[in-house]
């Protein structure tokens, strides 16, 4: 019992920087498909071009005035623990798109495929992994509970899509004031508002399985 109390610390932290790198690794390959990102990667990628600044910046931006919305909304102060992922998965989105990807896109179809589907799964694998520690995640449900009590909306799916929907739109709008049209949005980004959901929990049930075995 003793070990498995002084283990479970260090094998979490590691386990949720894993997850920081994962995170930002699969945001980066998603974007460089050009098939379609994560709706709020749209807003990332589009804000960056838009306003000359790095991608790692734009999602600190965007994430810290999301969360400041949600500190001044719920009026509870413990939710500036979540500026610890948001810096993490800013500083780790510059580390894959600048020093390790580069100037890098795929050019054949089929690559650009598999970048997509890969970067998919890397970026559920990587949230997953942030979620199972039970350390602070990324704002966005946060914001999707504080806006269904805000408009009083009952269902989370409903509220979540209606975000999604908005971030996509938002993205647009950055897009063509940036001058690159839809940018990183496009069918892809449709696609994954479905099927994002029942990815990541695919990927919290077996981690849920490991954690149980083995990592907790």
């Amino acid at each position: 019992m003793h070990k498995s109390k002084k283990t479970a610390n260090p094998v979490k932290i590691i386990t949720y920087l894993a997850g920081v790198l994962l995170t930002a690794l699969g945001i980066n390959i998603l974007l460089r498909s050009m098939l379609g990102a994560g709706a709020w990667d749209t807003v990332t990628h589009n804000l960056s071009v838009l306003a000359g600044i790095t991608l790692g910046t734009a999602s600190f931006s965007i994430n810290v005035v999301i969360m400041a919305f949600i500190i001044l909304y719920n009026r509870k102060l413990k939710f500036l623990l979540v500026i610890l992922p948001i810096i993490g998965i800013a500083l780790t989105i510059d580390f894959w798109d600048i020093i390790v990807f580069g100037g890098y896109y795929p050019g054949s179809w089929w690559l650009r495929i598999i970048f997509y589907f890969g970067g998919t799964f890397i970026l559920t694998l990587g949230l997953a992994l942030m979620v199972i520690t039970r350390f602070p995640a990324m704002v966005f449900d946060e914001l999707t509970l504080s806006l269904m009590r805000l408009f009083k909306i009952d269902s989370f799916f409903i509220t979540r899509t209606i975000i999604e929907l908005f971030a996509i739109a938002l993205a647009t709008v950055f897009g063509f004031a940036a001058g690159i049209g839809f940018g990183a949005v496009n069918v892809g980004s449709f696609i994954l508002a479905l099927i994002l959901g029942p990815i990541l929990g695919f990927q919290l049930t077996w981690l849920g399985r490991l954690f149980n075995t083995g990592l907790t």
